[in-house]
């Protein structure tokens, strides 16, 4: 295993425990993520810091916003990530606002868009991308009206955000998806949000998405499913790593095993599917960093912990749902 990928998978078990400690009551996925918002800078969760920025957002916001709710120990972590807490938090608020307009009802989805636009640095053009996002939205529902709903806005603003055009971004979108029909039947709509994902990336769609179902098979000869639902748009970090198939799927593995025993990953407290999902989020970060992704100002690795943070976050309200769903 590379060393910055062990050093990656280290930091994120050591954040998850410090999160899980400092906020008992948070869902461990959660934690997971929070902590690796942490990992992913290399540097060691501070759950104090984090606790203030929660109450300094605890202040601004109401409790019915959807920056808070689900979304609140993330924004919290990412204030304090920021080094600035107090305005990168006002950031998030006009962004949200700006995705917002026109919307009655509050989204997560919307809310955790926006904390990208603002790590991307991008909150000054947030009218340009807005504008862009819907009309990516809007050719995406004409071509998929029961494919396409709130929870692609994420991925969207992820688009938006590149120097594709409008056009080139929705033709990406159907070829890749095309060649996903085959390979994901039954599972349209996480093959759509793959699709997605693949698009923010450069290169060929229908290479990339090749790649993807090689990924996708790899993973299933070594014995470790990758699941067709949400996981599945995770996939997409994988592909432009410019490293060999068989290379790849090794060193997520690695990831994996490395998680065997430790405090908050058992087999009751997380998902072999979460725990492949954090294991390709810390190799397609470390090994993309220096890659280019579809905006020249952004490195793959930046976008891809954009695309894992909004996967997981999917991941995380889809299983809440469920939980609810089985509670009522």
């Amino acid at each position: 295993m590379n060393d910055i990928v062990r050093r990656r998978a280290e930091l994120l078990v050591e954040n998850k425990a410090l999160l899980h400690k400092a906020f008992l009551f948070e869902d461990g996925l959660l934690t997971a993520v929070a902590g690796a918002a942490f990992a992913e800078r290399n540097r060691t969760a501070d759950p104090e810091l984090v606790k203030e920025c929660r109450e300094i957002l605890r202040k601004k916001i109401g409790l019915l916003s959807e920056i808070r709710g689900n979304n609140e120990l993330i924004v919290s972590a990412k204030m304090a990530i920021s080094g600035n807490p107090e305005q990168y938090l006002d950031d998030v608020i006009e962004v949200y606002k700006r995705l917002q307009s026109g919307n009655i009802l509050g989204s997560s989805y919307r809310a955790l868009a926006a904390t990208s636009i603002c790590d991307a640095k991008r909150a000054n053009d947030v009218e340009k991308i807005v504008e862009k996002t819907e009309a990516i939205l809007k050719g995406m529902k004409a071509s998929h009206p029961f494919l396409t709903s709130d929870e692609d806005t994420g991925f969207a603003v992820l688009l938006a955000m590149t120097d594709k055009s409008v056009e080139q971004i929705l033709t990406e979108l159907e070829e890749s998806f095309i060649e996903f029909k085959v390979d994901f039947v039954l599972h349209d709509n996480a093959a759509y949000s793959l699709a997605q994902v693949l698009t923010t990336f450069e290169g060929d769609s229908k290479e990339k998405s090749k790649k993807a179902v090689e990924l996708f098979e790899a993973f299933k000869d070594a014995g470790y499913s990758y699941g067709k639902d949400y996981e599945l748009p995770s996939l997409g970090i994988l592909v432009n790593l410019g490293k060999e198939t068989g290379d790849v799927v090794a060193e997520v593995i690695e990831v994996v095993e490395s998680f065997k025993g430790k405090k908050g990953f058992g087999i009751f407290e997380m998902t072999p599917q979460i725990k492949l999902m954090l294991g390709t989020m810390i190799v397609g970060t470390v090994y993309g960093e220096n890659q280019p992704a579809a905006n020249a100002s952004v490195t793959s690795g930046a976008i891809s912990i954009l695309i894992a943070q909004q996967v997981m976050m999917v991941a995380l309200i889809a299983a809440l749902a469920t939980v609810s769903a089985t509670s009522n």
